[in-house]
């Protein structure tokens, strides 16, 4: 059942390469230079096409000077972190913390690093915590507090946060714990607003889609299929599979992980007999290809799984008390986590409170955006550069 340590390490080396293509895919965005060489003159016209640009060049650099990037150390209640800080010499308008995906990068992520730079040149305070979970293909409860403490520290320098202006944004998976972070009593009146893109609401459904490819827009509603990316899979599998207590289970398992990985064998079926009873659950659960059966199969997991799970899931919690202003984008495509996640979770939250922007031609691996979706995009980037005009509550 085991494959070899070298197929093992090439498999998790194309793995990583695939999420690295297509995590923060708001720096993507699409090819703009192949529909439209010039955006405009607005701010947000500058700030998409310096997305677009990367590291190369761009109006918005030959008009603002290079922002300055310094790693430091900090602590909340005897909590020790690792951060990055980006200024712009021109000063700062707002503070917003960057929270991204799993990626083994993490703030140190190329296109992470990219953003963060040019969210500086647009005078935000931008903190690109180091959550190391995160890092290491693990998703847990835990990275709510991380972030909520990442929010506190950045608010606790009031440089970076003037008159308190200052948010949270979160990509694909990391999404999850900015909007559980933005509800803790302890920062939600200080979150003045939280932007996700690619993100989760309700967290039975995106592992329904996920282990069986079937969404729906609502619990009334008719079940949708499309292929997931088998990368949300060995994400997920090998998420779990640390929690399990019994270590051949682990091992098992997070070899069925590395197979996931490997989209040419994407379609694997090992033997349950040798793992122990909840080892089996966690199996039957990514093996199961009947949307119907997904909450039971949850509720057979181990404790320790739906503690974390339950506790990485804002659906379970009463969203709409958030007092942050939201904005919401997502990608009709996107085959990692269902562009309907983004329009529940807008649902939820009082109206004058979210603002929606569902790109037609971009997901998570494919970047395919047309012409059509390059207003919505400008009036996206508008919405969180207006948060650096709006004052302390």
């Amino acid at each position: 059942m085991m494959i070899s340590a070298n197929l093992t390490d090439y498999l998790r080396h194309r793995a990583k390469r695939r999420w690295l293509r297509h995590t923060l895919v708001v720096i993507n965005l699409l090819v703009l230079t192949s529909c439209t060489p010039r955006l405009g003159d607005t701010e947000a016209a500058l700030a998409l096409e310096d997305m677009v640009a990367g590291s190369g060049h761009s109006r918005l650099k030959e008009q603002t000077p290079q922002p300055s990037r310094k790693t430091l150390q900090y602590a909340i209640d005897g909590r020790h972190y690792t951060a990055d800080i980006y200024l712009s010499p021109e000063g700062v308008r707002a503070g917003i913390v960057l929270i991204p995906g799993v990626v083994p990068g993490g703030k140190d992520d190329k296109r992470l690093v990219e953003l963060a730079y040019t969210l500086a040149r647009m005078n935000f305070a931008v903190l690109t915590p180091d959550l190391k979970d995160l890092r290491r293909y693990r998703v847990r409860r835990k990275n709510v507090r991380e972030v909520a403490d990442a929010f506190r520290y950045l608010v606790s320098r009031h440089e970076w946060a003037p008159q308190g202006r200052a948010g949270i944004a979160g990509f694909s998976y990391g999404a999850g714990p900015v909007l559980l972070a933005a509800l803790d009593p302890a920062i939600r009146e200080q979150v003045h607003f939280v932007m996700t893109l690619g993100g989760y609401y309700d967290l039975r459904s995106l592992v329904t889609y996920l282990t069986t490819g079937y969404f729906r827009a609502d619990a009334d509603s008719r079940w949708q299929y499309r292929q997931p990316n088998v990368y949300i899979k060995w994400a997920f599998t090998r998420s779990n599979a640390d929690l399990l207590e019994n270590p051949g289970d682990r091992m098992i398992l997070r070899d069925l992980a590395d197979r996931y990985s490997d989209e040419d064998k994407a379609d694997v079926d090992l033997s349950p007999a040798s793992l122990a009873p909840e080892g089996r659950a966690l199996y039957a659960l990514l093996v199961n290809e009947d949307p119907s059966r997904v909450n039971a199969l949850i509720d057979r997991l181990s404790p320790r799984i739906r503690h974390e799970l339950e506790g990485l899931d804002p659906s379970a919690h009463d969203v709409a008390t958030i007092k942050a202003q939201v904005i919401l984008l997502h990608g009709r495509s996107d085959t990692m986590i269902p562009f309907t996640e983004s329009v529940t979770l807008a649902r939820t939250l009082p109206p004058e409170q979210v603002s929606l922007f569902l790109i037609d031609g971009f997901a998570h691996v494919d970047v395919r955006v047309e012409r059509k979706d390059i207003a919505k995009m400008l009036t996206a980037m508008d919405a969180l550069l207006g948060q650096r005009n709006q004052g302390s509550r």
